[in-house]
C-alpha cells in the first residue's frame, strides 16, 4: 500500500512510496499552489493538498495512507 511522507526539512514538499519505501511520487506546494506527479508522468496541478493526494491515489489504484512522520 502506498504511503506520503513529508520529506525532511519541507514544509509542503510529500514523497509517495511504496511498500518497500521507494518513491514512486510526489505532491508538493509553493506559493499556494498544489502539484502531484506518480512515476514518470507529467505533474499535474490540483486546487488543494487534499485534491492533489486523492488524484494521485486514483492513478495508483489504491489509497495512499497517511505516513506518521511529519504528517498535516
Amino acid at each position: 500500500m502506498a504511503r506520503l511522507e513529508r520529506a525532511l526539512d519541507a514544509q509542503s514538499l510529500f514523497w509517495i512510496k511504496d511498500g518497500g519505501g521507494d518513491r514512486i511520487g510526489i505532491v508538493w506546494g509553493l506559493d499556494g499552489e498544489w502539484r502531484w506527479s506518480v512515476g514518470h508522468r507529467p505533474s499535474k496541478p490540483a486546487g488543494s493538498f487534499e485534491e492533489a493526494t486523492s488524484e494521485a491515489s486514483n492513478v495508483l489504484g489504491e489509497p495512499i495512507m497517511m505516513s506518521g512522520r511529519g504528517c498535516r
